[in-house]
């Protein structure tokens, strides 16, 4: 940013410095080219500011940093300086580190405040107006400065000078042009300097956090990721634009419906402009991989929308500790075979699309005995046998269920009467066909115990809603049936409330 150099009307007599403008971009050339190329932004601008110098003839050229500008001062620092000897230098003086200037001068402030307008300035020292800020340049023994503010991202942020002490110049022209064009390069390598060191911060916080950044534009489509994003999304490092409907594409199609959603109420509802969603992304190798979306909708001064941004975090570990915790609390912690908990969602996940649906419950005939007699270790042991040998009989889309003490039940679907009813007869068999040897101490042999079982089988209505709990009073009865008919046998529930109950036994 620049503007028309302010110059007290009596300065056009004052006589311009001699430069050659060929020797100025040769000098604007060299200087540019080592702060492009150098390790760090500050090293080159020693150089720029060097080649300034001697191409200029001037005294000093220098940087003050802008710190801060408060109602009555502007506070700054010395951070740069070139000097063709001791004679000249200031930059050791304490004169000027963190130095606040007064702004009770009306010509200081309004200097500083073309400064921030973007305005560059031209000084003969000899023909200024009375007051405190030639005073101050006569007390600095200069005779003509010229200096032009450097903004980087739209924001002042500090001042490149030069100094005479010799010659009452003007340095309009080529020692103007010159000023302003290193000014623009020191903008630019500071604004690279500054996005290199936000993305080693943004690809350092990726490695620590297992996350990207990212952000697009409303205004145009445009994505912007962090590298390691890129990588993840099997971009190159350097791919300048990822486009937004392949980024969106990554998502898996009922996480992208989510978002969409959850982007349209975020428009409805003005006061919130965050969000967080758990969405699954395709990665590179075509795996689908938990992350979880943390964004931001950015607005502008009249509160238009005009950019998202935000991160995605790698959660397939949370994932699936989440999926196993929930898995663990639908499991019986004695057997492993679902708890009631289970059994709901397992009712759930064999829905009616999948046909009719059976209930088979079971009891293990005179179970207290077997506690009563060997022990309770005994007893579950056998309840943790019994349901390795019941899950040979099953389908892996069958549950198994322990409704408490020694009641089970067989989830199953897509079976006829006949079929549900030959399952439990293969259940009954399988468990009285030999006795279970559960396991003692070292010096004991392992214990034989024979048990039977009951089994109570009922269906699903022809009405696919049918209340779970109705299907399970069905089967209850159809068990309770079992038990006094005798033991270790299989009833239906038509069976079980016919008139003369038929017992199934295939003994």
């Amino acid at each position: 940013m620049s503007g028309q150099p302010v110059r007290p009307p009596d300065l056009a007599s004052a006589a311009s410095v001699p430069i050659d403008t060929a020797d100025c971009l040769a000098a604007l050339n060299r200087g540019g080219s080592t702060l492009m190329r150098a390790d760090h932004w500050a090293e080159g601008v020693d150089r720029l500011l060097a080649e300034i110098g001697l191409v200029t003839g001037a005294s000093r050229v220098w940087i003050f940093q802008l710190l801060e500008v408060q109602s009555d001062a502007v506070v700054q620092d010395y951070v740069f300086e070139w000097a063709p000897s001791e004679h000249y230098r200031q930059l050791n003086q304490n004169r000027f580190r963190f130095f606040s200037s007064s702004l009770e001068d009306p010509a200081y402030r309004r200097l500083v405040e073309e400064r921030q307008a973007g305005v560059s300035h031209d000084f003969c020292i000899p023909v200024m107006p009375e007051g405190p800020l030639r005073s101050d340049l006569e007390g600095q023994a200069i005779q003509s400065m010229a200096t032009v503010p450097i903004f980087v991202n739209g924001h002042w942020w500090g001042t490149l000078g030069i100094d005479d002490c010799e010659r009452p110049v003007s340095w309009r022209g080529p020692g103007l042009d010159l000023l302003e064009a290193a000014g623009q390069l020191i903008a630019a390598a500071l604004y690279r300097y500054q996005l290199n060191h936000r993305s080693r911060q943004i690809e350092l916080f990726h490695k620590v956090a297992d996350c990207g950044v990212w952000e697009i534009s409303l205004r145009n489509g445009w994505v912007w990721c962090s590298q390691a994003l890129k990588t993840v999304l099997g971009y190159p490092e350097t791919y300048p634009r990822v486009p937004l409907r392949r980024l969106l594409a990554r998502l898996h199609p009922d996480d992208r419906a989510a978002l969409r959603a959850r982007l349209r109420a975020l428009w409805r509802v003005a006061e919130s402009t965050q969000f967080r969603l758990d969405t699954r992304l395709r990665l590179a190798d075509r795996s689908w991989i938990w992350h979880e979306i943390i964004g931001e909708i950015q607005c502008n001064e009249s509160g238009q929308p005009i950019a998202i941004a935000g991160l995605v975090l790698d959660i397939s570990r949370r994932k699936q500790d989440e999926e196993q915790a929930l898995a663990a609390s639908q499991l019986d912690a004695l057997t492993g075979a679902l708890n009631r908990r289970g059994m709901a969602q397992h009712l759930e996940t064999i829905g009616p699309a999948t046909g009719l649906r059976h209930l088979i419950l079971l009891d293990i005939d005179h179970f207290k005995q077997v506690n009563d007699t060997h022990g309770h270790l005994v007893g579950d042991a056998l309840l943790r046998m019994m349901v390795e040998r019941l899950r040979h009989e099953l389908r892996p889309d069958d549950g198994l269920v322990r409704l408490g003490g020694e009641e089970f039940a067989v989830l199953t679907a897509g079976m006829q009467d006949d079929q549900a009813l030959a399952l439990a007869e293969r259940l009954r068999r399988r468990i009285a066909a030999d006795p279970f040897l559960v396991e003692r101490t070292e010096d004991e042999p392992p214990l034989k115990v024979a048990v039977s079982v009951s089994l109570g089988v009922a269906r699903q209505g022809d009405d696919v809603s049918q209340d779970p709990n109705q299907l399970m009073a069905h089967a209850d009865q159809a068990l309770y049936a079992a038990k006094h008919g005798g033991r270790n046998c299989v009833l239906f529930y038509r069976e079980a409330i016919a008139p003369g109950a038929v017992n199934l036994d295939a003994e």
